[in-house]
């Protein structure tokens, strides 16, 4: 662990993880186009394990936060759910899930629509407070042969179609993507091409914003980090007409590995809108668990990380694929997405799911705490004013000193088990592996100035007209704050502010940043130094300055 510095101490060096140079074309996870699931054709199968539902949280219409459940969901295809799968889904405490709202299922006869079955959807799901990402997606034997609609005359009948869906359930928190993965062949057909997606995207968001003005709209969802694909759509104007930018990024194995690529496609999106942060959505990514590796042990560490990874790196939420197994080979890559199996049987995944989403119920995050060591994971989230970690590494098994007095702190490991912790004189000793766990504490057991700030954005661009200035947000609590809010790059101070806040006060603090000599995307710390000079080493957050080419 860090020891305890001064003011003046020189922070240690942190090693940058490297931005892709050049266009990274990772191997795209092949996904199965979803298929409704319509009753009379199903197998009924029942869960075999008991569950109580998770009680309804209010839908706002509105991107997620940073408080759990919200930024966390799943991919599912049906829209009537077997006998158990309802309580099943809920009790795990999902805040989301993706499906399809396919044309050729809604507009059977031409001209014409049936809602019949989504309809049954939207209103199961809002009734256990669970919001709907719909793909507004695929061909139409009506128009265009089936394929992706390309002629001005199939692009204005989906259009049509998308306007109609949205008018239908305006108001219900839903968030409209369009299409799911266009830069694969396999789902625009017979060839990918973005000038056609292109069109098709900007004719339907205006088409929906036309009939609801407050729509939340989304896209491309893209398979990869397809930077060509994205600068086409930027070179066209495409995201400055989206709400959010949505993407799958399969190919990456390591969910930690995901950070750097997640930097870059800030710094792209930045280029094309200097004037606010376009959001980001990860609506599609998951990891399979066959009878090798990775395994579904394994497979319940990935969700976990990259649900975490993501959080860290500013993405508004993330669906995990898949909610249940395709089939029942399990050597079969594409039969073993699911956290639940084919029989409804739960996976590691789910309990792992689970207990992340119930624990941290509620917590908002608030930032990454530098360790030693860039491998290692120590997130602190805050829920009023008790405060909570999650900590792992991607490294080897070790064990790591936090320099917290806190006898009786709740350790909560991946699968749910429950201890408690006895502190030394100097701190807690805690195991960490590949598999995130979770200390809870209780009010006043940690320094209220530790858990009264955060960065307003992990990945922060730094703008002219803001004076190159990193944004810092200090949160309600009971007593007041003092000191000095400094940001270091590498082993340099290049800005500090002093900073005073009142009792059960919320302050936006703006740091000016000298950003002489510093160029593209730049690893940074932010550090809080109290009155006494003293440095604490969970007193520091992670951040990046995105400053451009």
């Amino acid at each position: 662990m860090t020891p305890v510095a001064s003011a003046t101490s020189v922070l240690p060096t942190q090693t940058a993880t490297p931005i892709p140079t050049v266009t990274p074309t990772p191997t795209a996870t092949p996904t199965p186009i979803p298929t409704i699931v319509i009753p009379i054709l199903t197998q009924t199968v029942t869960p075999t394990v008991a569950v109580a539902e998770v009680m309804p949280t209010p839908i706002l219409n509105a991107l997620p936060g940073r408080v759990i459940p919200e930024p966390f969901g799943v991919n599912i295809h049906f829209t009537r759910a077997l006998p158990g799968e309802l309580p099943l889904l809920s009790s795990a405490g999902f805040g989301w899930v993706r499906m399809d709202m396919t044309w050729n299922i809604v507009e059977r006869e031409q001209g014409h629509y049936n809602f019949a079955e989504y309809d049954v959807l939207v209103a199961a799901m809002a009734q256990r407070g669970i919001r709907i990402i719909f793909i507004l997606d695929y061909g139409n034997l009506h128009y265009d042969s089936g394929f992706p609609p390309q002629s001005p005359e199939a692009r204005a009948a989906f259009t049509r179609f998308a306007a109609t869906v949205a008018q239908r359930y305006q108001g219900r928190g839903i968030i409209w993507e369009v299409w799911n993965e266009p830069n694969l062949d396999e789902f625009w057909g017979p060839q990918a091409n973005v000038q056609h997606y292109e069109a098709l995207l900007s004719e339907t968001v205006v088409a929906i914003r036309r009939v609801d003005p407050t729509a939340l709209v989304v896209a491309p969802g893209i398979s990869g980090f397809d930077w060509a694909f994205l600068t086409a759509l930027g070179d066209m104007g495409a995201f400055k007409k989206l709400d959010a930018i949505t993407v799958h990024p399969y190919g990456i194995e390591v969910p930690e590995d995901l950070g750097p690529y997640h930097v870059h496609l800030a710094a792209l999106l930045h280029r094309y809108n200097s004037a606010w942060k376009i959001p980001v959505i990860s609506s599609e990514c998951g990891t399979t668990a066959v009878a090798g590796p990775p395994s579904e042990a394994v497979q319940a560490r990935y969700l976990l990380r990259q649900w975490l990874v993501n959080l860290l790196y500013d993405v508004h939420l993330s669906i995990w694929y898949d909610w249940r197994n395709n089939g029942v080979d399990p050597a079969n890559i594409q039969h073993n997405f699911g956290v639940v199996r084919y029989d409804f049987s739960t996976k590691p995944a789910y309990y792992a799911a689970q207990t992340l989403l119930t624990t941290l119920d509620g917590y908002r995050f608030m930032r990454r705490i530098p360790l030693e060591r860039d491998d290692d994971y120590l997130l602190l989230f805050l829920r009023a004013d008790q405060p909570a970690l999650a900590l792992w590494t991607s490294g080897e098994s070790h064990t790591i000193h936090l320099p917290l007095m806190a006898d009786g702190a709740l350790l909560v490991e991946m699968m749910g088990a429950r201890s408690t912790l006895s502190g030394a004189g100097d701190g807690l000793e805690i195991d960490i592996d590949g598999a995130p766990r979770y200390l809870l504490f209780h009010p006043h057991q940690v320094a209220p100035d530790m858990v009264s700030w955060r960065p307003y954005e992990t990945l922060q661009p730094l703008r002219v007209e803001e004076e190159h200035s990193v944004r810092v947000v200090f949160e309600e609590i009971p007593v007041s704050t003092f000191g000095e809010v400094q940001v270091w790059v590498q082993d340099e101070m290049r800005g500090a502010v002093e900073i005073v806040t009142r009792p059960m006060e919320t302050q936006h603090v703006r740091v000016p940043v000298d950003v002489t000599d510093l160029t593209g995307n730049v690893p940074a710390e932010l550090v809080f130094i109290p009155p006494d000079g003293t440095l604490s080493p969970l007193q520091r957050a992670s951040v990046w300055l995105l400053l451009g080419e």
